[in-house]
């Protein structure tokens, strides 16, 4: 071991172990990226040890700096909490957890519910990564994921933790102008709102077009929040999660087994499994979602 560690240099360690580059860790930190890189190469001269492995396409941590990240952000934890006027927090759960969610589901549904996590741990901190895209536990993007799709592979945890039913939604004020659609083939004289091409993939997006194939697009989005405010807005139809689009008051349309069940399943890396701030995020978010499985799964 070398000198003492400056807290300065724990801050622009997590800042490019979060970012796995020192250009998003220069803006995030707002000092140059030589600044970062030679703070760096002090920060492993000090603990005598090679943290990141620095390649053409980013800075990836170490097997040793894996260990040295975990530490790094409970020690973080701790100052913001001192920060805050608290007392120090027990290192089993302290520290920051990212959690990537679809975003209706995550703003309407687990969200609004975790005031009473905070409560109860009060020294974890949360990033919120709102996102249908996929994201790599491996290289730290995020330490849960809930998604709509099963991944196919990959070294993860997987839990299912219900299902959410989905269906075709407009706004009163379009379908008072346009008619109501009532089969599929209606839907050939109505503007539709899909998502982007590269998200064409997704099963609740194929549902719809790969039944009619031939429809008109008037918008695309990568968000879900984007294509719910463009019904709201009477731009068109779209298929939305039927918890959120009721709840704004949306009306759905076609018959009543026009639904699409999507599982929900929450993902963590398998590595993750010992680390207390996030195996107690999962059981929260698990217990939410299990809780509103009557109402996840109602089209009506």
């Amino acid at each position: 071991m070398g000198n003492a560690l400056d807290w300065n240099d724990l801050r622009y360690f997590l800042a490019v172990a979060r970012s796995h580059g020192l250009t998003e860790a220069s803006r995030v930190l707002r000092v140059s990226h030589s600044t970062i890189a030679r703070r760096i190469t002090a920060l492993e001269q000090s603990v005598a040890t090679e943290l990141f492995n620095k390649r053409s396409d980013g800075y990836y941590l170490t097997g040793p700096g894996k260990a040295f990240f975990e530490r790094a952000e409970q020690a973080e934890a701790k100052l913001l909490w001192l920060e805050r006027g608290g007392a120090v927090p027990d290192d089993e759960h302290a520290g920051v957890v990212r959690l990537a969610l679809p975003e209706l589901l995550g703003h309407h549904v687990i969200v609004p519910t975790l005031m009473s996590f905070f409560e109860a741990y009060p020294a974890i901190h949360l990033e919120l990564l709102a996102d249908v895209r996929p994201m790599n536990l491996s290289k730290r993007q995020a330490d849960l994921l809930v998604r709509l799709v099963r991944p196919s592979h990959g070294d993860y945890l997987m839990r299912r933790v219900g299902s959410i039913a989905m269906a075709v939604y407009g706004s009163p004020e379009y379908l008072a102008r346009h008619g109501v659609p009532r089969s599929l083939a209606d839907l050939a004289s109505h503007r539709l709102i899909g998502w982007d091409d590269n998200l064409g993939y997704l099963p609740f997006s194929r549902w719809l077009f790969d039944a009619i194939p031939d429809a008109t697009i008037a918008l695309r989005a990568h968000t879900m929040s984007a294509q719910l405010a463009a019904v709201q807005t009477s731009i068109g139809l779209a298929v939305l999660p039927a918890v959120v689009a009721k709840r704004v008051g949306l009306t759905r349309v076609l018959t009543a087994d026009a639904i699409f069940f999507s599982e929900v399943w929450l993902l963590q890396s398998s590595e993750s499994k010992s680390v207390a701030r996030v195996r107690v995020l999962a059981d929260h978010i698990a217990g939410v979602l299990e809780a509103s499985a009557e109402a996840l799964m109602q089209a009506e």
